[in-house]
C-alpha cells in the first residue's frame, strides 16, 4: 500500500493550535450582535469548535480549524468555563454528546430539571445519550476545560433544544425582544415552556 508524507504546509492545515482557535461565541457576536452575558446564558463561556467534517447545522458549528472526522461524522470542540459557570439545560434529540474532563472538576446534570448528577474528574468521560436533558457546570476554583465531542448524522446536528426557563431568564434580564431575536437565529427554548408566548 502507498504511503504519503505531507509537507509542513500540507500538513498545517490538520493541526489545532488552541491559543489559535477563534471562539464561537466570538464569531457570533461579531456577526450577530448578541451580548456576551446572553450567549453565556445559553453556551458555555467559550467554545471552540476544534475538529469536524466542516461546517455543520446547528448555531455551535462553524467551519472548524481542523476538517476531519468523516469517517463517522463528529464534532469536537473544547468548553472553557470560569468556576460555577456552564451553559443552561439542553437536550440533543438525535446526536450523541459525550463530555471528556481535561483539567478541573465537572458536574454534569440531566433530567428536565437537572434532578440527577454527578462529579467527574480529569480524564473522567461520560456519553450522554440522545433525548436525555443535560448541562455541564465547572465546580473547580478555577477555570476548567471540557472536551466536548457530539456524533450523528451530519443532517441531523441541528437537533438542540433548550429549557424555557433560559429564555425567561435572558427575557427579564434583556427584554423579550432578546428572546425574539436570538430564536429568529434558530436557538429554540420549549422544553417546559407554556402554551402562552414568552411576553
Amino acid at each position: 500500500m502507498q504511503r504519503i508524507t505531507p509537507t509542513q504546509e500540507e500538513m498545517s492545515k490538520h493541526i489545532a493550535r488552541f491559543k489559535d482557535v477563534t471562539p464561537t461565541k466570538t464569531r457570533h457576536l461579531q456577526e450577530k450582535g448578541i451580548p456576551a452575558e446572553v450567549i453565556e446564558l445559553i453556551s458555555a463561556h467559550t467554545t471552540r469548535n476544534i475538529m469536524s467534517p466542516g461546517p455543520l447545522p446547528g448555531q455551535l458549528t462553524p467551519r472548524p480549524v481542523v476538517e476531519g472526522g468523516d469517517a463517522g461524522v463528529f464534532r469536537l470542540g473544547v468548553a472553557t468555563c470560569p468556576p460555577g459557570q456552564g451553559p443552561g439545560l439542553h437536550v440533543h434529540y438525535k446526536t450523541h454528546e459525550t463530555f471528556f474532563v481535561l483539567t478541573g472538576r465537572w458536574e454534569i446534570q440531566w433530567g428536565d430539571h437537572g434532578e440527577e448528577k454527578t462529579i467527574l474528574e480529569p480524564l473522567d468521560l461520560i456519553a450522554v445519550p440522545p433525548a436525555v436533558t443535560r448541562r455541564f457546570v465547572n465546580v473547580s476554583d478555577q477555570e476548567a476545560h471540557l472536551l466536548v465531542i457530539i456524533q450523528g448524522q451530519r443532517d441531523e446536528f441541528d437537533d438542540v433544544d433548550r429549557v424555557y426557563a433560559t429564555a425567561q431568564k435572558i427575557s427579564e434580564r434583556f427584554g423579550p425582544e432578546m428572546v425574539k431575536k436570538i430564536e429568529a437565529l434558530g436557538w429554540k427554548f420549549t422544553i417546559g415552556r407554556e402554551a402562552n408566548a414568552l411576553t
